[in-house]
């Protein structure tokens, strides 16, 4: 196929491991991102298929340009690996590395809707109740931490909840032992995730469960149909 000059784009995921169905969310994406932008959208992932690179060589027969979105939510040990394959496969001109979907300065207005519709539903008080953000975390630098306390610090400046806090799966505060030691604190937990993968599909609702809290779950934001509107902005800023 020739190529023409209009972009296409790449969304990269790490791949989910777990959840009741795996990679739902790149795909629901992907298909919302074609709808509003009208480019070609490929999908790869850094574990699984189609891998990054098949995806990149995809985007490459129908653009003269790709960009690369990154599905995480900082721009940390993952993301470097993105960048890495990126360029391995060689592509001319480079693809072009957006910036990753958890620094986007519009997503904790999305975090603040999406639990403000779950507290509705649930019947619980944002004024009286906590938004508990909750992120991955890791033990390999402290991107992934970062990125979740900025969200918050931001979801507190709209003033919805009583208080607003983060915890993490993989390093302090741990979202079970937050749950555990505030049991009665009503609890709108927010999943700073891409995926319903096995951390946002099954070790949140399990801590929940496991520690008798008082509290809710959003789910993973990257399930949100806002999403798909500020990944083709940042898009078609770049088209």
């Amino acid at each position: 196929m020739s190529q023409t000059t209009t972009v296409a784009a790449v969304l990269v995921s790490h791949g989910d491991r777990g959840g009741a169905t795996p990679n739902a969310a790149l795909a629901r994406q992907a298909d919302a991102v074609r709808q509003l932008t009208g480019l070609h959208v490929q999908t790869g992932m850094l574990k699984g298929e189609p891998t990054i690179e098949e995806a990149l060589q995809a985007a490459a027969a129908q653009a003269a340009r790709v960009a690369v979105y990154p599905l995480f939510m900082a721009d940390g040990y993952f993301v470097q690996k993105v960048r890495e394959r990126v360029h391995a496969v060689g592509l001319t001109p480079e693809p072009h590395m957006q910036t990753p979907l958890g620094l986007d300065p519009g997503l904790p207005d999305i975090l603040v809707e999406e639990a403000l519709v779950s507290a509705d539903i649930a019947s619980f008080d944002p004024a009286a109740s906590r938004l508990l953000i909750v992120g991955h975390g890791s033990k390999l630098g402290p991107a992934s931490a970062t990125a979740t306390r900025k969200a918050a610090a931001r979801a507190a400046l709209t003033r919805r909840f009583a208080s607003v806090a983060t915890a993490f799966l993989e390093e302090e505060p741990f979202l079970e032992d937050t749950l555990r030691t505030t049991a009665a604190t009503p609890t709108i937990i927010a999943g700073f995730f891409f995926g319903d993968g096995l951390h946002a599909g099954e070790d949140v609702p399990d801590a929940i469960a496991e520690t008798g809290a008082s509290a809710i779950y959003t789910g993973a934001i990257g399930n949100s149909p806002a999403i798909a509107r500020i990944i083709a902005a940042a898009l078609l800023a770049h088209a």
